[in-house]
């Protein structure tokens, strides 16, 4: 549209373009910023995205960098995509389902953990051009990441350290290779029960293996100011095997295994429990024969009875 000025006798010429000539041209590219909110807490969050071909390219905050977007979709409002995140047990894969109104990105996150599924909310907001990303107390950045780069979080299910979190029953299957410490696969139930002094508890595991019914006993004691484990167990073998656990992160357990001597040989484990939840949690062993190289043994899962 034209419009003509007269100003001291000076024709001006004003071209006057339509406001959306100046808007974003696409309601999705961009970057937000907000939070993530999960049963631990609520964290800042940012997610970008760009516009390549037909399709869309983007990341969002993770453990310890950004991690990035995959199978970004556009339906109307619904606004869907996907993120993997490496852990020792594997990748694991965030789907991301939002709902764009305007320059509101909101929607949830969700990922099977170990079997178990998480979700957690996302709420974001489009960011004004050449604002700061938004972080809980200024920029964060950590000696592994380029200087500039914004630490990020993606919420992770946690518990609270405490012998309470074994009382119970629990279901668990083992699959892997067969060892000294036992055949495989192998499956049953495993009761703690806490002891009269109520830092530990003892466990009673009965199931089978290779169709053969098989029991083992164990105790677990747990120091609540320095987060220290100690494991004692009798294996169906004979076997009996001590450990000390570190959990001084609230979603793993990582423990040092005594060395036993079979026969001729030595054989040491060296395990990882992984926290997945208040009804499931995974063991994953590896081994290392006459001090060779731990490679793996295998993985159980544990999941309480009468979980969903």
């Amino acid at each position: 549209m034209r419009r003509l000025l007269i100003v001291s006798g000076t024709i001006l010429l004003i071209y006057l373009f339509p406001v959306i000539g100046f808007s974003q041209s696409d309601k999705l590219v961009g970057r937000w910023d907000g939070t993530v909110k999960s049963p631990q807490g609520e964290r800042p969050a940012t997610a970008t995205f760009r516009k390549e071909g037909d399709g869309y390219t983007g990341t969002i905050t993770g453990q310890r960098e950004d991690l990035p977007l995959k199978d970004i979709k556009v339906d109307g409002d619904k606004v869907t995509a996907k993120a993997e995140v490496e852990t020792p047990q594997g990748a694991l894969v965030i789907n991301y389902s939002f709902a764009l109104q305007g320059d509101v990105l909101k929607g949830t996150g969700s990922l099977d953990f170990g079997g178990n599924p998480f979700t957690f909310e996302v709420d974001l907001k489009r960011a004004a051009e050449g604002a700061a990303p938004a972080t809980a107390s200024g920029p964060q950045t950590s000696p592994q990441s380029p200087p500039g780069r914004q630490r990020t979080n993606v919420p992770q299910p946690q518990q609270k350290q405490s012998i309470d979190y074994f009382v119970g029953q629990w279901n668990f299957k083992f699959v892997g290779r067969e060892s000294a410490f036992g055949p495989s696969p192998r499956e049953g139930m495993v009761t703690f029960t806490k002891r009269s002094d109520g830092k530990s508890v003892e466990g009673r595991s009965e199931g089978t293996a290779d169709g053969s019914p098989f029991k083992e006993s164990s105790i677990i004691s747990f120091d609540e100011a320095t987060r220290m484990l100690t494991i004692t167990e009798k294996l169906a073998g004979g076997l009996s095997v001590n450990s000390q656990g570190d959990w001084s992160s609230p979603i793993s357990i990582r423990c040092t295994v005594n060395p036993v001597k079979v026969k001729s040989q030595t054989l040491q484990l060296k395990r990882t429990i992984l926290i997945v939840a208040a009804h499931s949690f995974t063991v994953t062993d590896e081994l290392s024969e006459d001090g060779g190289p731990f490679v793996r043994l295998g993985n159980a899962i544990f999941t309480k009875a009468g979980a969903k």
